[in-house]
């Protein structure tokens, strides 16, 4: 069921025809942090890398044909992967942490895994934001060779809000600014 907001602020209609294309930018903000733009990913974006529902069906003597029911075992997952190429130091440290040295090399951390608010703007116009994102390493990507761009493989699954909220993720049409938005809409939930 389709729930309308009604508050003091103006609400302006979506008037996209609600296709979403385009990775244009990746912000992360830790959870004790200020928001960092991600740097460049290869050319494959972001990719759906969530898991299925997965549901046991009941089947009883009496009927032949299939089973009387089903039973949810696991409500699946949503995640994303990118494969970042602008191998900086600073990105790096901006996403997992670790040290920056001074002459730009990257001193890692012993753990590749950050939570946060993640934001994706889209060519499209639309944001994305997952409000309590993993970042995880997913490994090296593309290889070292002269046919790819060697790459830092990320893993993002969006995660139970640790706010007590419902919504793991959210879409903001074109002309919607996130943070805005959750300001209003969010703190009445």
């Amino acid at each position: 069921m389709f729930k309308q907001k009604s508050n003091s602020i103006n609400i302006m209609a979506d008037t996209s025809n609600g296709i979403i294309y385009g990775t244009a930018e990746v912000k992360f903000k830790a959870s004790a942090g200020t928001d960092k733009t991600i740097g460049w990913l290869d050319e494959n974006g972001m990719q759906p890398a969530g898991n299925a529902p997965s549901f046991m069906d009941v089947y009883a003597a009496q009927v032949t044909d299939g089973p009387v029911d089903s039973i949810l075992q696991n409500p699946g997952s949503d995640a994303f992967t990118m494969n970042l190429i602008q191998l900086k130091a600073q990105n790096l440290v901006d996403i997992f942490g670790g040290t920056a040295e001074a002459d730009g090399s990257y001193t890692p951390p012993a753990n590749f895994v950050a939570t946060g608010v993640l934001t994706i703007k889209t060519h499209s116009g639309h944001s994305f934001r997952v409000f309590n994102a993993r970042l995880s390493r997913n490994g090296w990507k593309n290889g070292l060779n002269m046919q790819n761009v060697f790459a830092f493989g990320i893993r993002v699954d969006m995660l139970k809000p640790a706010d007590g909220k419902e919504r793991r993720w959210r879409i903001y049409p074109p002309g919607v600014v996130p943070d805005t938005s959750d300001a209003t809409d969010d703190a009445e939930e």
